[in-house]
């Protein structure tokens, strides 16, 4: 397991004074990248050996927002590594062990040279390791069901500032931009996302949503409305 400590500062609350959804979720990955970066397998590293690992879904329950000025910690661990994939649990956590989220992830390994996924190195397996996964429930599949009737309200053309080292969207653009569609005091107990397609550099994303049995969705989708990115939000 590997554990970062953070504290929750006033850039990445909401109107609430609670730390935001986005922000939970760029913790997170930011640990991720972080335990890369110490076992010697970081993005520079696979970059230079034409590698990377991206994300393709997360799925994550809130229990309780800390707020401003809390001290929280972020734990994270692979439990499992299978053909193309990676699949790795995030635990954050006051220093009490009060629970405050917990998630899935399902990464998968790239070549950048080909620009195609492959097989996950041996080299990543062993710097790794595994540990259990989490009691948690992980549904039934990962592929997030996009309900019909879904409404264009936007577009979002991706700037220079959204992009990360692999000039995609960076993930965590996403999702702060699909957090500004939700109504407004929209309290989330459970999200889940798809990324479908990278967005790049001028791309114009279209953003419809919708809602059905209670989740709201919000999609990011090209001109011929072939997702980007998939994201649903379970109220609490």
């Amino acid at each position: 397991m590997y554990t970062i400590h953070d504290r929750v500062s006033y850039s990445r609350i909401d109107n609430n004074r609670r730390i935001g959804v986005e922000s939970i979720i760029n913790c997170m990955q930011d640990c991720a990248l972080f335990h890369s970066e110490d076992i010697g397998r970081s993005a520079a590293t696979l970059a230079k050996e034409h590698r990377a690992w991206l994300v393709s879904a997360w799925h994550v329950f809130f229990v309780r927002r800390p707020v401003m000025g809390e001290y929280f910690d972020v734990h994270t661990w692979a439990y499992k590594f299978s053909g193309l994939f990676g699949h790795r649990n995030f635990l954050m956590e006051t220093p009490e062990h009060e629970v405050l989220a917990y998630a899935d992830s399902r990464w998968f390994f790239f070549d950048s040279e080909n620009m195609k996924p492959t097989r996950v190195a041996k080299e990543e397996i062993e710097g790794y390791g595994t540990e259990p996964a989490y009691d948690m429930d992980y549904g039934t599949s990962r592929k997030v069901a996009v309900p019909e009737g879904l409404e264009f309200i936007d577009t979002i053309r991706v700037n220079p500032s959204l992009l990360d080292t692999n000039n995609h969207m960076n993930n965590g653009q996403y999702v702060r931009f699909a957090v500004g569609y939700l109504p407004m005091n929209f309290d989330t107990a459970e999200f889940r996302a798809e990324y479908r397609n990278a967005a790049h550099y001028g791309d114009d994303m279209r953003v419809l949503t919708g809602v059905s049995e209670g989740k709201t969705y919000v999609i990011f989708a090209d001109e011929s409305d072939e997702p980007y990115f998939i994201s649903e939000f379970t109220p609490k």
